[in-house]
Protein backbone atom coordinates (compact mmCIF):
# COMPACT_ATOMS: atom_id res chain seq x y z
CA UNK A 1 0.00 0.00 0.00
CA UNK A 2 1.22 3.35 -0.90
CA UNK A 3 0.78 5.64 2.08
CA UNK A 4 1.10 8.83 0.53
CA UNK A 5 -0.98 8.14 -2.81
CA UNK A 6 -3.77 6.91 0.16
CA UNK A 7 -3.17 10.36 2.26
CA UNK A 8 -3.47 12.98 -1.32
CA UNK A 9 -6.29 10.30 -1.76
CA UNK A 10 -7.94 11.13 2.05
CA UNK A 11 -7.78 14.84 1.94
CA UNK A 12 -9.38 14.27 -1.45
CA UNK A 13 -12.12 12.96 -0.36
CA UNK A 14 -12.22 15.13 2.90
CA UNK A 15 -12.18 18.50 1.07
CA UNK A 16 -15.32 16.15 -1.09
CA UNK A 17 -17.73 16.41 1.66
CA UNK A 18 -16.65 20.15 3.09
CA UNK A 19 -14.58 18.97 5.94
CA UNK A 20 -11.93 20.52 7.59
CA UNK A 21 -8.99 18.15 9.59
CA UNK A 22 -10.39 19.30 12.54
CA UNK A 23 -13.70 18.42 11.69
CA UNK A 24 -13.13 15.24 10.22
CA UNK A 25 -10.79 14.67 13.92
CA UNK A 26 -14.10 15.80 15.63
CA UNK A 27 -16.31 13.16 13.92
CA UNK A 28 -13.97 10.17 14.15
CA UNK A 29 -12.78 11.12 18.03
CA UNK A 30 -9.24 11.54 17.12
CA UNK A 31 -6.96 14.41 17.00
CA UNK A 32 -6.38 16.66 14.02
CA UNK A 33 -2.85 15.94 14.04
CA UNK A 34 -3.56 12.33 13.57
CA UNK A 35 -5.88 13.12 10.57
CA UNK A 36 -2.83 15.75 9.24
CA UNK A 37 -0.66 12.53 9.37
CA UNK A 38 -2.86 10.46 6.72
CA UNK A 39 -2.87 13.38 4.72
CA UNK A 40 0.64 13.32 4.62
CA UNK A 41 1.20 9.73 3.92
CA UNK A 42 3.28 9.70 7.86
CA UNK A 43 1.02 7.09 9.08
CA UNK A 44 -2.23 4.96 8.34
CA UNK A 45 -6.01 5.18 9.80
CA UNK A 46 -6.35 2.73 12.64
CA UNK A 47 -8.36 -0.21 11.77
CA UNK A 48 -10.75 0.47 14.70
CA UNK A 49 -12.03 3.71 12.95
CA UNK A 50 -11.62 2.66 9.08
CA UNK A 51 -15.64 1.52 8.80
CA UNK A 52 -16.31 4.78 10.20
CA UNK A 53 -13.62 6.74 8.16
CA UNK A 54 -14.90 5.19 4.86
CA UNK A 55 -18.86 5.92 5.75
CA UNK A 56 -17.69 9.66 6.57
CA UNK A 57 -15.75 10.22 3.14
CA UNK A 58 -17.96 7.56 1.40
CA UNK A 59 -16.01 5.05 -0.16
CA UNK A 60 -15.20 1.49 0.56
CA UNK A 61 -12.08 -0.25 2.30
CA UNK A 62 -10.65 -1.35 -1.10
CA UNK A 63 -10.83 2.01 -2.06
CA UNK A 64 -9.13 3.70 1.13
CA UNK A 65 -6.77 0.70 0.81
CA UNK A 66 -5.83 1.70 -2.59
CA UNK A 67 -5.94 5.17 -2.77
CA UNK A 68 -8.55 5.52 -5.37
CA UNK A 69 -12.40 4.56 -6.09
CA UNK A 70 -12.21 1.50 -7.37
CA UNK A 71 -14.43 0.39 -10.34
CA UNK A 72 -16.75 -2.70 -9.72
CA UNK A 73 -14.48 -4.68 -12.72
CA UNK A 74 -11.87 -4.15 -10.55
CA UNK A 75 -13.11 -4.89 -6.89
CA UNK A 76 -12.32 -8.47 -6.16
CA UNK A 77 -8.43 -8.04 -8.13
CA UNK A 78 -7.88 -5.27 -5.87
CA UNK A 79 -9.78 -6.66 -2.70
CA UNK A 80 -7.02 -9.63 -3.49
CA UNK A 81 -3.96 -6.78 -4.34
CA UNK A 82 -4.73 -5.36 -0.79
CA UNK A 83 -5.05 -8.46 1.21
CA UNK A 84 -1.85 -10.03 0.06
CA UNK A 85 -0.07 -6.60 0.95
CA UNK A 86 -1.70 -6.39 4.38
CA UNK A 87 -0.63 -9.92 5.14
CA UNK A 88 2.82 -8.92 3.61
CA UNK A 89 3.13 -5.78 5.82
CA UNK A 90 1.71 -8.32 8.92
CA UNK A 91 4.75 -10.33 8.51
CA UNK A 92 7.12 -7.72 8.11
CA UNK A 93 6.05 -6.22 11.46
CA UNK A 94 6.38 -9.51 13.44
CA UNK A 95 9.91 -9.85 12.19
CA UNK A 96 10.92 -6.26 13.33
CA UNK A 97 9.24 -7.22 16.48
CA UNK A 98 10.62 -10.73 17.46
CA UNK A 99 14.32 -9.05 16.54
CA UNK A 100 13.36 -6.47 19.14
CA UNK A 101 12.89 -9.10 21.07
CA UNK A 102 16.45 -10.25 20.82
CA UNK A 103 18.09 -7.05 21.11
CA UNK A 104 15.85 -6.35 24.30
CA UNK A 105 17.34 -9.58 25.89
CA UNK A 106 21.18 -9.75 24.59
CA UNK A 107 21.11 -5.48 26.70
CA UNK A 108 19.77 -6.92 30.01
CA UNK A 109 21.68 -10.05 29.16
CA UNK A 110 25.24 -8.08 29.30
CA UNK A 111 24.85 -5.70 32.55
CA UNK A 112 24.40 -9.78 34.37
CA UNK A 113 27.98 -10.57 32.62
CA UNK A 114 29.62 -7.52 33.58
CA UNK A 115 28.64 -7.58 37.17
CA UNK A 116 29.60 -11.24 37.36
CA UNK A 117 32.44 -10.84 35.65
CA UNK A 118 33.31 -7.73 38.29
CA UNK A 119 32.60 -9.19 41.44
CA UNK A 120 34.85 -12.21 40.26
CA UNK A 121 37.69 -10.49 39.61
CA UNK A 122 37.34 -8.02 42.08
CA UNK A 123 38.10 -8.76 46.00
CA UNK A 124 34.48 -7.52 47.51
CA UNK A 125 32.46 -8.12 50.99
CA UNK A 126 30.52 -11.15 50.20
CA UNK A 127 27.30 -9.12 50.64
CA UNK A 128 28.32 -7.07 48.24
CA UNK A 129 28.78 -9.08 45.39
CA UNK A 130 25.42 -10.40 45.82
CA UNK A 131 23.54 -6.87 45.89
CA UNK A 132 25.18 -6.13 42.38
CA UNK A 133 24.67 -9.50 40.72
CA UNK A 134 20.80 -8.68 41.96
CA UNK A 135 20.99 -5.23 40.80
CA UNK A 136 22.49 -6.31 37.48
CA UNK A 137 19.29 -8.42 36.79
CA UNK A 138 16.95 -5.55 37.64
CA UNK A 139 16.89 -4.67 33.77
CA UNK A 140 16.08 -8.53 32.29
CA UNK A 141 13.32 -8.77 35.16
CA UNK A 142 11.65 -5.14 33.80
CA UNK A 143 12.31 -6.42 30.37
CA UNK A 144 10.65 -9.99 30.43
CA UNK A 145 7.10 -9.22 30.47
CA UNK A 146 7.41 -7.14 27.78
CA UNK A 147 9.55 -9.39 25.25
CA UNK A 148 7.00 -12.38 26.26
CA UNK A 149 3.92 -9.87 24.71
CA UNK A 150 6.15 -9.12 21.86
CA UNK A 151 6.45 -12.81 21.24
CA UNK A 152 2.93 -13.78 21.87
CA UNK A 153 1.67 -11.08 19.74
CA UNK A 154 3.80 -11.92 16.43
CA UNK A 155 3.50 -14.90 14.06
CA UNK A 156 1.33 -18.48 15.76
CA UNK A 157 2.73 -21.13 18.19
CA UNK A 158 2.18 -24.56 15.96
CA UNK A 159 1.19 -27.97 17.91
CA UNK A 160 3.25 -30.37 17.61
CA UNK A 161 0.62 -33.16 17.27
CA UNK A 162 -1.98 -31.53 14.98
CA UNK A 163 -0.48 -28.85 13.12
CA UNK A 164 -3.01 -26.31 14.87
CA UNK A 165 -1.36 -22.83 14.71
CA UNK A 166 -3.05 -20.22 17.48
CA UNK A 167 -1.73 -16.96 19.00
CA UNK A 168 -2.41 -17.92 22.73
CA UNK A 169 -3.59 -15.79 25.78
CA UNK A 170 -0.70 -14.07 27.35
CA UNK A 171 -0.91 -15.82 30.44
CA UNK A 172 -0.55 -18.91 29.45
CA UNK A 173 2.55 -17.73 27.25
CA UNK A 174 3.90 -16.72 30.37
CA UNK A 175 3.43 -19.33 32.20
CA UNK A 176 4.30 -22.12 29.73
CA UNK A 177 8.16 -24.24 29.92
CA UNK A 178 10.08 -23.11 27.26
CA UNK A 179 12.91 -23.70 25.21
CA UNK A 180 13.94 -20.60 23.58
CA UNK A 181 10.69 -19.70 21.69
CA UNK A 182 9.25 -22.86 22.07
CA UNK A 183 6.71 -23.13 24.57
CA UNK A 184 5.35 -26.16 26.29
CA UNK A 185 1.46 -25.72 26.06
CA UNK A 186 -2.08 -27.38 26.22
CA UNK A 187 -3.25 -27.06 21.90
CA UNK A 188 -6.92 -25.67 21.62
CA UNK A 189 -7.59 -27.70 18.62
CA UNK A 190 -6.18 -31.31 20.02
CA UNK A 191 -6.43 -30.55 23.35
CA UNK A 192 -3.09 -32.68 24.33
CA UNK A 193 0.10 -30.53 25.55
CA UNK A 194 2.83 -30.61 22.96
CA UNK A 195 5.91 -28.62 22.09
CA UNK A 196 4.46 -25.56 20.05
CA UNK A 197 7.02 -23.93 18.20
CA UNK A 198 6.78 -20.30 17.34
CA UNK A 199 5.90 -19.58 13.46
CA UNK A 200 5.49 -16.30 11.40
CA UNK A 201 2.68 -17.59 9.18
CA UNK A 202 -0.02 -19.67 9.06
CA UNK A 203 2.08 -21.13 6.03
CA UNK A 204 5.05 -21.82 7.12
Amino acid sequence: MEQVKIGKFIAERRKSVNLTQIQLAEKLGITDRAVSKWETGKSMPDSSIMLDLCAILKITVIDLLTGEVVSVENYNKELENNLVEMVKQKQEGDKRLLRTEIVMGICCIIPFIIATVCVLAIPMEEWLGVVIILGSLLPLLIATPFALLIEQKAGYYECENCGNKTVPKYSKVFFAPHVNRTRLMNCDKCGKITWQKKRLTKED
